[in-house]
């Protein structure tokens, strides 16, 4: 299976802000949804599309942009990521609404990137 990037997602505590900031910037259509944050619908058929969420003192990870990869077995993609230097912060967890699971990890030097397991 090939792992294709499949969603970005920009993150950070001022979640109205943001979402003003890149909606005005590159006319963006940004829609709450209570689940996943704010879906991001870029107008384009090209490229994918993303998320805007909010950030809290509690989570592992503040403020970032991140990309997610599609994955066939989130589990073993976990630690997969481990094994090679890796470290997972968050899940694997079930994605709200029952759409799959998804993990975030740090790679090496410290960039927070995600999987997705549909």
């Amino acid at each position: 299976m090939a792992n294709p990037v499949t969603l970005f997602e920009i993150a950070g505590r001022k979640e109205d802000s943001i979402c003003d900031f890149y909606s005005s910037l590159f006319d963006w259509d940004i829609n709450q949804d209570d689940d996943c944050g704010n879906y991001i619908n870029t107008g384009s058929a090209e490229g994918i599309q993303g998320h805007i969420v909010q950030t809290t003192e509690e989570m592992p990870i503040t403020n970032h942009v991140t990309f997610y990869i599609q994955v066939e077995d989130i589990h073993a993609s976990a630690k997969k990521v481990e094994s090679h230097g890796g470290k997972v912060v968050m899940g694997p967890m079930p994605v709200p609404e029952g759409e799959g699971h998804f993990a975030m990890f740090l790679d090496p030097g410290g960039n927070c990137l995600g999987l997705f397991q549909s």
